[in-house]
C-alpha cells in the first residue's frame, strides 16, 4: 500500500511558482527580449527594481521595460504584445509587469527614477 503525499496548499504552490521566476528572472527576460524583438524589431529590454537590486520579496513583481521606437501607445496593442510575451514565457500568471517607452520617453522619464537596472538586450 502506497501512501499519498499530502497536497500543498494553493497559496504555497503559487508562492513556489513565483519564486521560480524571481530567482531566474534573467533567463525569462532573455526570452522576453527575443519575443519583443520579433514584434517590435528594434526593442531594448531593461529589467529594473527589486529583482535587480536583490531585495525582492515573495510579493514582488518583475518590472520589464521595453524600449522601442515602435512602443505601443494604444492599450489594445499593448495587450496583444503582452499576450505574446506571456505565451513565450509559457505562463499567463507569471509575475512580470511590462512597461513600454520610446527612446525619448525613456530618456525624459524612466531614466530619471530607475535606481537599479539590467539591460538584457
Amino acid at each position: 500500500m502506497r501512501l499519498e503525499e499530502p497536497r500543498r496548499p494553493p497559496w504555497l504552490e503559487a508562492a513556489m511558482r513565483r519564486r521560480k521566476y524571481l530567482e531566474n528572472w534573467r533567463t525569462y527576460a532573455a526570452e522576453i527580449c527575443r519575443e519583443a524583438r520579433r514584434h517590435l524589431g528594434d526593442a531594448r529590454v531593461v529589467v529594473f527594481g527589486s529583482v535587480v537590486r536583490g531585495d525582492w520579496t515573495p510579493d514582488s513583481d518583475i518590472d520589464i521595460l521595453i524600449i522601442s521606437e515602435k512602443a505601443p501607445q494604444d492599450p489594445t496593442e499593448r495587450a496583444k504584445i503582452n499576450t505574446a510575451l506571456r505565451e513565450a514565457i509559457g505562463d499567463y500568471a507569471a509575475p512580470f509587469e511590462f512597461h513600454y517607452a520610446t527612446p525619448r520617453q525613456y530618456a525624459e522619464w524612466y531614466s530619471r527614477f530607475i535606481d537599479a537596472k539590467a539591460e538584457i538586450c
